[in-house]
């Protein structure tokens, strides 16, 4: 059996366990627990036997790269590819802040994807959306990178 307690400033319990980890340990390379340590407010308290174990599995699937979808709005491979492909990121960041934009070039093409999409859904609906300025957009398979916490 696992058991995880988070316990924050005013509001903490009195808990007993032998098993506290170190926030520094092994474990903080796991975002929640780095984070949970940072505030100066709480403390994060883990306990049970195979806490370890499951702690080290989610950071190996953390570090396998995650399948998903992005939208391409943009390929060329003339002399102007590079410029063009720059100036459309520009112009993407100012319409839609926040939505990741990436320019890539494998010879002779230049690219430009929008997104980070886990479902084939989500990427459709942006699709949509961007189509009028962009109507060769299409939805490419591909790594994409895991969402802020």
């Amino acid at each position: 059996m696992i058991s995880i307690v988070l316990s924050v400033a005013g509001n903490a319990q009195n808990v007993q366990d032998s098993t506290v980890f170190n926030p520094l340990d092994t474990i903080s390379a796991y975002d929640i627990f780095d984070k949970l340590s940072q505030t100066g407010e709480g403390k994060v308290i883990l306990g049970g036997d195979d806490v370890r174990t499951v702690i080290n599995g989610m950071k190996t699937q953390k570090n396998k790269p995650l399948r998903g979808y992005r939208i391409r709005i943009f390929r060329d491979s003339n002399q102007a590819a590079s410029r063009r492909a720059a100036s459309i990121k520009n112009d993407i960041e100012k319409t839609y802040p926040g939505l990741p934009v990436y320019v890539t070039h494998n010879s002779p093409n230049f690219y430009v994807e929008v997104g980070d999409y886990r479902t084939k859904g989500e990427a459709e609906k942006m699709k949509r959306t961007l189509l009028s300025a962009f109507p060769a957009a299409s939805l490419v398979s591909v790594p994409i990178n895991f969402p802020p916490l």
